[in-house]
């Protein structure tokens, strides 16, 4: 009996330990879209990667009433965006010219990580210094849902569209 019940203790104990040594899985990477801060074990993380931009409610002509472009046409609209911590800006869009309503692509799919990042709109025309629209900054880890980040500026909205993989 008492052998018994040495061994039903040794179980318990060996079982009870292994319960309490199992570490919570998840994602520990602080850049990952399903990022768990309890997670002790990483399981696979998932991160966001840019895809598209829309650009909705561009002004035709500039803060001082004057068409954006010398021929009377409205903006030549590029995005320049990425983190806040370098000195420029990291990535860039196509331009459309004469938009105040665009859709903007960047020249490579972008992981987006957990900081502040900055963006500027541009008029972007080959003959002048390209103008600022609208810029400011954004988290695209902590900001956003359902695959895109919205940003107002004024009468400017900005949607930085996104993958998850």
């Amino acid at each position: 009996m008492k052998n018994s019940k040495l061994v039903l203790f040794i179980f318990a104990a060996a079982l009870l330990g292994t319960v309490g040594c199992a570490k919570k899985e998840g994602c520990t990477d602080i850049n990952g879209n399903n990022y768990d801060s309890g997670a002790e074990k990483n399981s696979g993380c998932l991160f966001r990667y840019s895809s598209t931009i829309d650009v909705l409610g561009v002004s035709d002509s500039n803060p001082n009433g004057d068409p954006w472009d010398i021929d009377g046409t409205g903006p030549d609209l590029r995005m320049n965006f990425g983190k806040s911590s370098s000195s420029g800006f990291d990535f860039s869009t196509d331009i459309r010219n004469d938009a105040s309503t665009a859709t903007l692509t960047p020249s490579s799919s972008i992981q987006f990580t957990n900081a502040e990042w900055k963006y500027q709109l541009i008029d972007d025309d080959l003959l002048t210094s390209p103008e600022t629209i609208a810029s400011g900054t954004f988290n695209p880890v902590t900001q956003g849902s359902s695959n895109f980040i919205s940003i107002t500026n004024g009468n400017i909205v900005l949607k930085f569209n996104y993958t998850v993989r």
